[in-house]
């Protein structure tokens, strides 16, 4: 027989906003001039649903350094426009932006087709008060980008 605490456990994890669902990861890799572009397509439904962008970022080395995280959402293969821009850490999960996806229903047919995108470039790069090349700094393997 469940206790009442465990009632009111299982229901609040029932009632956990959906957003907080991984709906799409994607990988990080070398752009140009030393930038990092992170990518992930995701197949989300219109509606005026809140979603959630992270990177997973892991270090190269003992290298300590901050980043501009620069995030963009498009229909693939079409122009983005910025949701966020955020000064993240070289290590740890870090929340750059967040979006809701409102679409007429021509942009979902073409979203449909085409698949709906999301970038975070990361730029801008320093350690110890130096620029530093964003390759050089993250441990591209191990960094991720996730949509919840």
């Amino acid at each position: 027989m469940l206790r009442p605490a465990a009632l009111t456990l299982l229901a609040l994890m029932a009632a956990a906003p959906a957003s907080a669902q991984t709906v799409g990861r994607g990988d990080c890799q070398p752009h140009r001039n030393g930038e990092v572009r992170c990518a992930v397509r995701v197949d989300i439904p219109g509606g005026n649903r809140p979603y959630s962008v992270f990177i997973n970022a892991a270090r190269a080395g003992n290298t300590e350094a901050r980043i501009v995280a620069d995030t963009y959402i498009s229909t693939c293969g079409t122009a983005g426009q910025l949701v966020g821009r955020s000064n993240i850490a070289n290590s740890g999960t870090s929340h750059v932006a967040g979006f809701t996806n409102e679409r007429s229903q021509a942009g979902a047919v073409t979203q449909g087709v085409l698949g709906f995108c999301v970038e975070t470039f990361l730029t801008s790069c320093s350690s110890n008060g130096q620029a530093a090349n964003c390759q050089q700094v993250l441990n591209l393997g191990a960094t991720k980008i996730e949509v919840r």
